[in-house]
């Protein structure tokens, strides 16, 4: 091998690799993305349409803001499983809980009467009253029977709006966000491990916890979960 080759492998090694870790830092957000605001894209603002709590503030703001809120308070992350008390917050579902509760919705209220009134329903998971309302999957299970159902395609911008809740295949959820990408594709607000970079991100291009599975906007029924004792669990997409 001559001299001017081995110096150019040397020399080339180390930017692919500095590439490489950019890259990597780039998509998990530790290296900040370019946020805008939905209006340079020509988005709408929609509102919910819903006042739960009846304090002349849309409950998509409400639950936009009570996500912020807590995600600010740095909770510590642990997985639902790992979680030493059902006291213990920090798991992704908690996001979801803590955003509502914001507007008035007590989510722990309205999925135990649900599984109690209707357990076929969600037959195969954890039953637990304590814990089962922060699961992602029996979250997407109430949501998908409740809520209003809207677009799993990203780049649906006018349907995409800030409050919405999403639900991801590979059991994760999150809060749609205020900001859009330069692609016009929605921040996200959650909350997967401990040393993630910030919880108000630009992932949803990335795949990484699969397709959209379930993407929702609140609605004054999940307040008032009904008895039909059908056997179908959910509309939530495979």
């Amino acid at each position: 091998m001559s001299k001017s080759i081995r110096k150019l492998i040397i020399f080339t090694i180390p930017l692919l690799v500095a590439g490489f870790v950019v890259s990597i830092l780039y998509k998990w957000n530790y290296i900040q993305h370019t946020q805008h605001i939905p209006d340079e894209y020509n988005i709408p603002t929609l509102s919910s349409g819903v006042d739960h709590n009846k304090n002349r503030i849309d409950d998509a703001k409400e639950i936009l803001q009570g996500a912020k809120d807590y995600m600010g308070s740095n909770p510590k992350y642990k997985a639902l499983g790992e979680n030493e008390s059902s006291s213990a917050k920090g798991s992704n579902g908690d996001v979801i809980v803590q955003a509502l509760s914001n507007a008035g919705y007590d989510l722990k209220l309205y999925i135990n009467q649900d599984i109690e009134k209707n357990p076929t329903v969600y037959e195969g998971l954890d039953n637990n009253k304590d814990l089962a309302y922060r699961n992602p999957s029996v979250q997407a299970i109430f949501f998908s029977r409740y809520a209003d159902a809207h677009s799993l395609d990203i780049y649906d911008k006018n349907d995409w709006q800030a409050g919405d809740i999403i639900f991801f295949e590979k059991k994760h959820c999150a809060i749609v966000a205020d900001k859009v990408n330069e692609n016009g594709v929605r921040f996200i607000i959650h909350h997967f491990w401990q040393y993630q970079g910030g919880w108000f991100q630009d992932v949803l291009e990335t795949g990484a916890w699969g397709k959209v599975i379930g993407h929702y906007r609140i609605n004054e029924k999940i307040a008032s979960p009904k008895t039909d004792f059908k056997s179908i669990k959910t509309n939530v997409q495979e």
